[in-house]
């Protein structure tokens, strides 16, 4: 595992100026702050003082001279020493016009109440413009808009209008949140106070028009209060911020945990109407956060659970594609199925003990079977038989993560089963889980105290388990640029593209770009058909049975608008297809543009059709992607995806990561196919990533038997203009 490099510190004066007046202010300022504390722009006065935030605050509201029995000021140039963090609880119009009263006050960071901007259409996007300018005019760092605040409960700091700050306590502890979501920031801290789980510091980053995650993230990797930071993400903003404070991260031992939405079509809805955000291809982000050691949780809960397991803890030795199992100590059977059979659902082996290590349970007294699960249940609960079958399957070499399942008496005698968990798991050179099955809250505090990973369900248990086992750190760096060569081939072919004046390159300037990069192509001819009569000739010297296929950048489908034909024995039976495809081509799509007709030898032989395919996605960057050609691809998601470029080696970790491939793997002794040459072939198109003309492409290789190769035989490019790296609201 290559470990990533320390990124250098944040020295400039006005970073550090910044991040000290975000979470250590000198002096706040409440602007707009409401003279009720029980509305949203009220709370966080009433909250400042209910923590103890020892430094002044200054409520300012030009309608009262007291606000909630405080004295309030007029304005910010009426205060009477310097602010050097200002929370803005105003409307959306009256905040552009305080942010530039902060800006003139010289106030460090603004936090911003409002929405109304990015989120709410062209209107809104035009507001966050002129929010920003008003920042950026004046040295002024933003949080927001559309930010609850922030908290750092190490010091009372309870800058935000969550009703969450209710709680008569904030329990201070190593984990830092950063949310997109205001709400799910308050979420976050309830559930996990609830459960004697504390936290550093947390932040609703809103609409991120200035401030982003990643930003905040990079700042604070080296907060001595923070040991891991736990991300709820609706979109991945600034990706370059964000690669950067995961590097740092983690080589500073400080894992993330990302809780990302998006998933299904209805999440990616409900986050574009929640933050204004574009939200890109779910399985580009995924690919992102998986490249740059980002842990992603697919429970809400798993994100505050999971920490404790991996504290202190780099990525395990080997995973779960490189056999990594799980052992299980069990007080309940049923309990212990409940995990079990979700970790089967997820790809995670959970293994029965050796013989020797059954021996040695045996000779400190534990009678257990040999099956898939230690089960004491027929011992009884006690706790030197949980102790000594949980330390000696700690130490057991088949395992790397045991999880602990217990039944009644974690809610009423913690100490029989729930305590030697806590006591075996010090020195261990493993983590452990424990899932326990009733309710059982002071149970679940015992362990958070102790810095055991407890969970509260088996859904979340079983996430948190193979999460764990699927991290990775940082990636090594991506593959190879193209070389001087390539980069000559491939504008060649595109400035024939772009001399034609359109966006797609047809079929033909498509495959001669992909030969270029490296990616072996099928040998093709181009027939002109300036009609359908006798002006139609075949070429000469043709290998047939050939396939024939109409050349128009203007047609991205040609097989439904019947531009292609397969299988043609001989010239006259090419003249006679190519005339009828013409026809058709020119019925159905009679405004588009027929360059030609593309003659290609039918190719003999294959495997298997893949799909290979390009794209600069709009949040993450190039990614490239792997999957079975046809239809079946798209309808079970069975894909692999990377940020490109990719090197072969990673390329064959696609190849054996896409289930559909078993058929050239060699599956039940099915014939292997070119796997390597596959490989060559994804890493030649990944470098696409070094011509920014290029949005996106596409190629069906054929896979031939191994050591026969691959040949694409068709392809798809597209040009465009290089995506922003941040949205243009910035």
């Amino acid at each position: 595992m290559t470990k990533a490099a320390v990124a250098p510190p944040l020295v400039a004066a006005s970073t550090a100026a910044w991040v000290r007046a975000l979470f250590a202010p000198s002096a706040v300022a409440l602007v707009g702050v409401s003279n009720d504390g029980a509305r949203l722009a009220g709370g966080p006065l009433r909250y400042l003082r209910r923590h103890g935030f020892t430094g002044p605050v200054y409520p300012v509201n030009a309608r009262y001279p007291a606000v909630q029995g405080e004295p309030a000021f007029r304005g910010l140039a009426s205060l009477p020493g310097p602010v050097d963090h200002a929370y803005i609880l105003l409307n959306t119009d009256d905040a552009i016009s305080a942010v530039e009263a902060c800006a003139a006050a010289g106030v460090k960071v603004a936090t911003i109440l409002a929405g109304g901007f990015a989120e709410a259409g062209a209107e809104g996007v035009a507001k966050q413009r002129r929010l920003l300018a008003a920042a950026r005019a004046g040295g002024l760092r933003l949080v927001g808009p559309n930010s609850l605040g922030l908290v750092n409960l190490h010091t009372g700091l309870a800058l935000s209008a969550t009703p969450a700050m209710l709680a008569e306590r904030l329990i201070p502890g190593r984990l830092m949140v950063l949310s997109q979501s205001g709400s799910m920031m308050g979420t976050l801290l309830s559930r996990g106070q609830e459960r004697g789980i504390g936290f550093s510091k947390a932040v609703s980053v809103g609409n991120e028009a200035d401030l982003t995650m990643g930003e905040i993230g990079e700042a604070f990797a080296d907060d001595p209060d923070t040991a891991a930071f736990l991300l709820f993400m609706e979109t991945i903003r600034d990706a370059n911020a964000m690669a950067r404070f995961a590097a740092r991260a983690h080589a500073l031992g400080k894992p993330i945990v990302a809780f990302k939405l998006g998933r299904s079509e209805a999440g990616q809805e409900m986050a574009v109407s929640h933050t204004g955000a574009l939200v890109g291809s779910d399985r580009a982000a995924d690919a992102f956060l998986r490249h740059h050691g980002i842990i992603r949780v697919d429970h809400l809960e798993t994100l505050f659970e999971l920490p404790a397991l991996i504290a202190g803890r780099g990525p395990p030795r080997r995973g779960r594609r490189e056999g990594a199992a799980v052992g299980v100590v069990t007080t309940t059977g049923g309990g212990a199925a409940l995990v079990v059979d979700r970790l089967g659902t997820l790809g995670v082996e959970t293994r029965a003990p050796s013989r020797e290590t059954l021996d040695r349970l045996a000779a400190r007294g534990v009678a257990a079977q040999a099956g898939r699960v230690l089960d004491l249940t027929m011992a009884g609960t006690r706790y030197d038989a949980m102790r000594a079958a949980l330390e000696t399957v700690l130490a057991a070499p088949e395992f790397d993560l045991v999880l602990s399942v217990v039944g009644s008496s974690a809610q009423f005698r913690p100490e029989l089963a729930v305590r030697p968990i806590a006591d075996s798991a010090a020195g261990a050179d493993k983590p452990i889980a424990a899932f326990l099955a009733p309710s059982a809250g002071e149970s679940l505090r015992m362990l958070a105290e102790a810095g055991i990973a407890g969970f509260r369900t088996p859904e979340s248990c079983a996430d948190a388990i193979a999460a764990y086992l699927d991290w990775r750190g940082p990636a090594a760096p991506v593959g190879p640029a193209l070389t001087e060569a390539e980069i000559a081939g491939a504008r060649a072919a595109l400035a024939e593209a772009a001399a034609d004046g359109g966006r797609r390159l047809n079929e033909r300037q498509a495959l001669a770009l992909f030969a270029a990069l490296g990616v072996p192509c099928a040998a093709s001819v181009v027939m002109a058909v300036p009609g359908t009569g006798g002006d139609v000739v075949s070429p000469a010297d043709l290998s047939y049975p050939v396939a024939a296929k109409i050349l128009s950048r203007d047609i991205a489908h040609k097989t439904e608008a019947g531009g292609v034909a397969l299988g043609l024995g001989g010239p006259d039976e090419l003249v006679a297809a190519v005339r009828r495809m013409v026809e058709a081509v020119r019925h159905r799509h009679p405004g588009a543009r027929i360059e030609g007709v593309l003659v290609q030898r039918m190719e003999r032989g294959g495997l298997a059709e893949v799909l290979l395919g390009y794209h600069r996605d709009p949040h993450v960057g190039p990614v490239v992607t792997l999957a079975m050609g046809g239809v079946l691809a798209e309808i079970l998601g069975d894909v692999a995806v990377r940020l490109a470029p990719v090197s072969e080696e990673t390329a064959r970790a696609m190849v054996e990561e896409v289930a559909g491939l078993a058929v050239i793997r060699g599956y039940r002794d099915l014939p292997r196919g070119d796997v390597a040459a596959l490989a060559v072939a994804i890493a030649a198109l990944s470098r696409l990533a070094g011509l920014p003309a290029v949005t996106e492409a596409e190629i069906n290789p054929i896979v031939r038997r191994e050591g026969e190769g691959v040949v694409a035989v068709d392809g798809l490019a597209v040009l465009g203009g290089t995506p922003p790296d941040r949205e243009e609201t910035r």
